[in-house]
Order: C-alpha cells, then sequence, then structure tokens
C-alpha cells in the first residue's frame, strides 16, 4: 500500500473523536498497511506510532512501534491496535518530551503514567492485552489520545520548543551521559 501523508494542524479531523470499527474488513486492513508503510517510512523524525486520523481515516485504529536495544542495534516491533482501551493506568507518572508527526517542529513536555495496560483487537481480529512501562506506555498513551480527538499540546507543561531546540537539549544530555 501507498505511504499516505500525514495529516498536520489545524486540520479539525485530529481534534474530533474517531469511530469505533465493528468489524475487521478488507478495508480496515487497508487502512492498517497504509498505516504501517507510513509510520516506516517516517524519518527526520521517525515516528514511534501512527493513529488512522493522522493519515485522514476517522476509525481507532493506530500503529505502535516497541524500540528495543540489543547489544549492537536498535530494533523495533510494531503493533497494531484496533478499538484500543487503556484499562488501567499507575498512578505513578512521568515528565518527558514528546513530538508529533501531524504537530511539526513542536516538543513538549507531557506528563503520562509510567506503567499502563491497554485491550485491543489485532490485525486478525485477536483480542490482546499489553502491560508495559516506559517509553512504550506513552507511546500507546499519545496515539490512544490521538483516537480520542487529542493533540499533545494541549497537555504541555511549560512552553513548546522547536526541532532544533529539542536536537539540542538531547545532544547536551548524550554528552552528559
Amino acid at each position: 500500500m501507498p505511504v499516505k501523508p500525514i495529516i498536520t494542524i489545524p486540520n479539525p479531523i485530529l481534534e474530533t473523536p474517531a469511530e469505533r470499527v465493528g468489524e475487521i474488513d478488507d478495508v480496515t486492513k487497508n487502512v492498517i498497511r497504509d498505516l504501517l508503510d507510513t509510520v516506516l517510512a517516517a524519518k527526520n523524525p521517525e515516528g514511534a506510532g501512527l493513529a488512522a486520523p493522522q493519515i485522514g481515516v476517522s476509525k481507532r485504529v493506530c500503529v505502535v512501534r516497541r524500540f528495543i536495544e540489543t547489544s549492537d542495534k536498535l530494533v523495533t516491533k510494531e503493533y497494531i491496535l484496533v478499538n484500543p482501551k487503556i484499562i488501567s493506568a499507575s498512578k505513578e507518572t512521568d515528565i518527558h518530551y514528546e513530538g508529533c508527526l501531524s504537530v511539526p517542529d513542536v516538543y513538549g513536555q507531557v506528563e503520562r503514567a509510567k506503567k499502563i495496560k491497554v485491550k485491543a483487537l489485532d490485525e486478525n481480529n485477536q483480542p490482546i492485552r499489553i502491560s508495559t512501562s516506559g517509553f512504550f506506555a506513552r507511546v500507546i498513551q499519545h496515539e490512544v489520545d490521538h483516537l480520542d480527538g487529542v493533540l499533545f499540546t494541549t497537555k504541555l507543561i511549560g512552553d513548546p520548543i522547536t526541532q532544533f531546540q529539542f536536537d539540542q537539549l538531547m545532544e547536551e544530555e548524550t554528552e552528559v551521559l
């Protein structure tokens, strides 16, 4: 399937709750393929997840990527979540920077639950549950927000920064390590 253009602000689809998927039919499977192709093609910045509204489809479908560091490289595993629902979230939170492919050149700090449990259907209409923490939990929360019509910019703590400022900040943190 082709790589789709990513919808950016101020398109109203980004702030509209997406419609629940009734059946994972061929249309839904095409959306899933388009999401995968599009998020995998996203470079500079790389996409950690993508929700169907971000490619112009108001359906509760997203792809989230788990980044796994091995001894010699970074590996990713993609998960398809259809009708995802966060069923529990820790009271313990953390604050980290986030960005979004639909909000270019903007980064900001967002408070999120450290640990979550989510249930959804996979691309084969099979129920899945994921218990996770850290960055992957943040990615899932960010994408579920998209499906609810909520942009990360509505949750910012402090002022947003640009891509250039974010890159500088990350370089400074790397130098400290």
